[in-house]
């Protein structure tokens, strides 16, 4: 799978500025590199969760300083883009030599991880919380509500097909229906 055009910019654009930074002392070039990853990823985060509309109803639409609008609908195949968009945010990570590096990009991966894991239902019971908290220890259930409140729901039609032809099953991932994100939505909140 290869990253969406957004994240080799980004990335891209990063590699190119640090590049012409030229020599600086560790802790600077340390910080400078957590800061801008800490940046991308706290962005991605606020843009799968924060809410699409405003106070009146309205759809927020891109302001005056550049922000761009929280995402307003999203599926499993979009969350699964977002998972290979993350990895290749930690693979540059790792390349920079800047040790831990990639744990910036630990809660935005924990999200998309868990909205594609096929336990996740399961895990998100009540009862579940012990084992929930071990497979995700840093996972935000206002921030799941957040998503599924975005989720777009598959039907059944559209499940059958992922997992059709070629004898591959193209569902290794968490697909939910309509009515298992109204499920789960009610069981979160």
């Amino acid at each position: 799978d290869s990253p969406n055009a957004y994240a080799e910019s980004l990335v891209e654009y990063m590699r190119s500025t640090f590049l012409c930074l030229g020599p600086m002392d560790e802790g600077s070039r340390a910080g400078l590199h957590f800061s801008c990853c800490g940046h991308v990823a706290e962005r991605l985060v606020k843009l799968l969760t924060e809410e699409a509309e405003d106070a009146d109803g309205k759809s927020k639409r891109m302001s005056h300083n550049g922000n761009i609008p929280p995402v307003a609908k999203i599926d499993a195949f979009g969350l699964k883009n977002l998972a290979t968009d993350i990895r290749h945010f930690e693979m540059f990570a790792d390349s920079t030599g800047v040790g831990q590096l990639k744990e910036c990009f630990n809660e935005l991966k924990c999200l998309a991880t868990a909205m594609l894991d096929r336990d996740l239902p399961m895990l998100l019971m009540p009862e579940n919380s012990g084992a929930r908290r071990r497979k995700y220890p840093f996972l935000s259930l206002e921030k799941i509500y957040c998503i599924l409140e975005k989720y777009v729901g598959t039907g059944l039609g559209e499940k059958l097909m992922a997992r059709g032809g070629g004898g591959t099953n193209r569902n290794d991932f968490l697909m939910l229906e309509k009515k298992e994100v109204i499920q789960l939505a009610r069981i979160v909140k």
